[in-house]
């Protein structure tokens, strides 16, 4: 919207400013002494450059004005697409965590083998769809502009916290715990379980371990699963709605992840790798 006003009053001042000097050049030789047919053949120029002219102007004003009504309405539709996703997601929340607790609590009452393996289904598809909502909320805010809360948290802090969500995660940590980084936890967590779970579903893999070193003044987190891995262009993984593959996923998850970590301030790496597939995350340390 505000680069089509600014086109705008960009195009409509350089064409006025055309037009008067136009003006300006014909009445400057219009005052010279010249014949009676030399004046005639100037006041029919001089005619047609003002009509000519107006037109011009006329037809940039109403492309002007036309571009920036549309500018706007395209503005206000993905605003309201943001707002429905967000206000979905919100809404979705609090009925698929409840979902979730009370098939856990089925699962842990249950004796019957067919019973619990049906629920263990149904408890996988719930953390799915709990998935697909969080990244379908990451992806209004993103477009929406939305910052982030950004803190600073210890590694011993992170790797607390996160244990709770994945108990399963294999750690190494080569840096002392006391050691800072400056980020928004929630989406840092986000980022950890969409690319865990991008692993599980669309790799095969079994167990995932994350790595956390320094480089270069940078905490690396680095995940290594022992799946199928990734054959193709890794430049691609990141472009949204490319699936790579009839296995693979819709490309959200990936973009999400490259998004959020450079609203942060970090970077996001495939290294190259023998088995399974790798995913780095940097982040600035904290002085």
């Amino acid at each position: 919207m505000f680069f089509s006003l600014a086109w705008l009053f960009l195009t409509l001042s350089l064409g006025v400013w055309w037009w008067i000097l136009g003006f300006r050049q014909a009445k400057t030789i219009s005052e010279i002494s010249i014949s009676a047919e030399r004046q005639v053949e100037l006041d029919r120029v001089n005619r047609m450059l003002q009509l000519e002219g107006s037109f011009f102007l006329s037809m940039l004003t109403l492309g002007g004005v036309t571009l920036a009504v549309l500018s706007y309405r395209d503005h206000k539709r993905s605003k309201l697409i943001s707002d429905f996703f967000s206000t979905v997601t919100h809404e979705m929340k609090t009925p698929i965590a409840s979902l979730q607790l009370q098939i856990e609590v089925l699962l842990e009452d249950t004796k019957e083998p067919e019973l619990k393996r049906k629920l263990e289904k149904i408890w996988k598809e719930n953390q799915r769809i709990e998935s697909q909502m969080g990244n379908a909320f990451y992806l209004a805010s993103l477009m929406q502009g939305e910052s982030l809360y950004m803190e600073q948290l210890t590694i011993s802090d992170l790797c607390e916290s996160y244990s709770h969500h994945e108990p399963d995660l294999i750690w190494k940590v080569s840096v002392p715990k006391e050691t800072m980084v400056y980020i928004d936890k929630k989406a840092f967590f986000a980022m950890l379980k969409n690319l865990s779970e991008n692993a599980k579903r669309h790799g095969k893999a079994k167990t995932i371990k994350l790595t956390i070193t320094r480089e270069n003044k940078q905490i690396s987190f680095l995940l290594e699963d022992d799946g199928t891995g990734f054959v193709g262009n890794k430049k691609n993984l990141t472009l949204p709605f490319l699936r790579h593959s009839k296995t693979s996923g819709s490309g959200i998850g990936l973009y999400i992840v490259k998004k959020l970590i450079e609203k942060m301030k970090g970077s996001l790496e495939f290294p190259d790798s023998s088995y399974g597939f790798h995913v780095k995350l940097n982040l600035k340390e904290v002085p």
